[in-house]
């Protein structure tokens, strides 16, 4: 019972600021004739287009990041931890970013740029999530084989990908649902001419004023997020986290017999991740005449071509920086009490019953990570206009929404690493004296810190790149940077275009100077015990 009612806080955060809406969202698709919509050609072609090509990102994905993890993660070698930040970087940059980096290949087909995007922002979780479980696996079972004769491709069939399964399977579903679900990056590089899901509900909702159409689509998306960790679920069994706490004992170096697969990341990473960044940067750089200069940030200081603005690029960023500091304090706070909760050990006579009710948490409290930020803003429309919360007309709704999009993220880092160190601490402080309070802030705290860092890293930069909901709901003098990219992005002229770049530059920017500073931080090594779960 104590434990329930500490969880009180933080379902009541998700239960009004997601349930709710998403139940608005259900009841105005039900009313109307949700089937038929779906069936509609338009329709339906945006249904398979966000189906087969999150399924084939997600594919490559995964070809791509075994040996990049195999490389970043199971070897040693100079430079490695750059490597890694490098890599991330994409994953927590803004899609509106994104996209701009992408539309400079204008050339090119808009379905191959939207696939090649997604994998440029994914690559990491793959890489991250497979990697982290492969540091941990031991060395000896892949040493035998090789003695007994098998290759590294034999071994790594065999012996190896089986044990790698649950964190194929988790890294799997999360680039799918993230696939599934991306808005700025169809609705920039499709130009119109691809239509995904997202795009469709949001069209349906602010162009047209469809409610019941962008409804229907929404319940699609919310049931294909929950078959999505459904089937991770059952095939997981457990946490898997993209930080570790520990990456197991000393790490063979990077070896002549690894060229295979240091070539395959090397690769990716010189021309899926490297090249878009830096045709950026160097665009950021580049006037309406050819020339070379500051001509692009100094033209931050107006609104472009013709005032297109309501306010300045300056303006905007501290309405950023205002939402993300209420966002990200928001989202650390609840997401890691939630984590603590989730970690606690369940003794008792219902272990059976409590195990289960501690899983139904944990993907209560992840669903709003599988749905879009885009179906968010749409729920906040048709929900909160009126009544008890009339959080429309505020600009803490934008905060609200970049911390219910933050959560997961957090719990995602700080559960995995709480589970990774064990039982036998809490139980030595507890025989000393000690509170369960004091066992976390004097013990658990210090033991995860880096982890704790890195969730608010992220939770600062995922706030600070939000655009679905952001576009719906962030109007006039409320707008945020991402916004105003769109706005200078969408519109035609070269001083907008050049203004666009250089925010991009910027964000980049700051993006990889917060991914660095999480990234080289000194991680303190702390063996599992056995009561971990991987």
């Amino acid at each position: 019972m104590k434990r329930l009612a500490l969880w009180a806080g933080p379902l009541l955060f998700v239960a009004v600021l997601f349930y709710w809406p998403l139940g608005s969202i259900i009841g105005v698709g039900l009313s109307g004739d949700w089937l038929q919509t779906l069936v509609a050609p338009q329709v339906s072609s945006a249904i398979w287009f966000t189906l087969w090509q999150a399924a084939l990102s997600t594919a490559i994905c995964i070809v791509l990041g075994i040996p990049g993890a195999y490389v970043l993660y199971r070897k040693r070698f100079s430079g490695q931890k750059l490597l890694r930040a490098i890599i991330t970087v994409p994953l927590v940059l803004p899609t509106i970013v994104v996209a701009i980096s992408f539309s400079s290949f204008r050339g090119l087909p808009p379905i191959l740029l939207i696939i090649v995007a997604h994998v440029f922002v994914n690559y990491s979780i793959a890489v991250r999530t497979i990697g982290g479980v492969w540091a941990t696996i031991d060395n000896e079972t892949e040493e035998a084989a090789e003695l007994a004769g098998a290759g590294r491709f034999r071994t790594l069939i065999s012996i190896t990908l089986p044990q790698l399964k649950t964190a194929v399977v988790s890294a799997g579903a999360l680039i799918f649902l993230f696939c599934a679900t991306s808005y700025g990056i169809i609705l920039i590089l499709g130009g119109g001419l691809v239509n995904s899901v997202e795009t469709e509900i949001a069209s349906a909702a602010t162009l047209f004023l469809d409610l019941p159409k962008a409804a229907a689509l929404a319940i699609l998306q919310t049931l294909l997020t929950i078959a999505a960790f459904a089937f991770s679920e059952s095939i997981t069994k457990g946490a898997i986290g993209i930080e570790q706490v520990d990456e197991g004992g000393p790490r063979p170096q990077l070896d002549k017999r690894d060229w295979l697969a240091t070539a395959v990341t090397f690769t990716t990473i010189a021309l899926l991740t490297l090249m878009p960044i830096l045709v950026v940067l160097v665009r950021a750089f580049v006037h309406a005449d050819g020339g070379l200069g500051l001509a692009n940030f100094v033209n931050l200081a107006g609104r472009g071509d013709r005032d297109l603005l309501n306010i300045s690029v300056g303006q905007a960023a501290l309405n950023t920086l205002r939402n993300v500091s209420i966002s990200t304090t928001i989202s650390i706070t609840l997401g890691t009490f939630s984590a603590y909760l989730l970690s606690r050990p369940i003794r008792g006579k219902r272990v059976f019953a409590q195990k289960f009710v501690n899983r139904v948490l944990d993907i209560g409290l992840l669903l709003p990570m599988g749905i879009s930020s885009v179906v968010l803003g749409f729920g906040f429309l048709i929900t909160f206009g009126g009544g008890p919360l009339p959080l429309r007309s505020s600009w803490l709704i934008v905060p609200l929404v970049q911390a219910l999009m933050a959560l997961p993220l957090v719990i995602r880092l700080v559960y995995p690493a709480l589970i990774s160190i064990g039982n036998d601490h809490r139980e030595a402080a507890s025989t000393a004296g000690a509170n369960a309070g004091q066992t976390w802030w004097h013990i658990e705290s210090r033991m995860i810190r880096t982890v704790i860092v890195t969730a608010i890293g992220y939770a600062l930069v995922v706030s600070i790149g939000e655009f679905g909901a952001a576009s719906l709901l962030a109007y006039g003098d409320q707008a945020t940077l991402p916004t105003v990219l769109y706005a200078l992005i969408s519109r035609p002229g070269s001083t907008n275009y050049g203004m666009a770049m250089a925010v991009t530059a910027i964000l980049i920017s700051m993006t990889f100077v917060l991914v660095s500073a999480v990234s080289f931080r000194k991680k303190p090594q702390h063996r599992p015990s056995q009561n971990a779960v991987s």
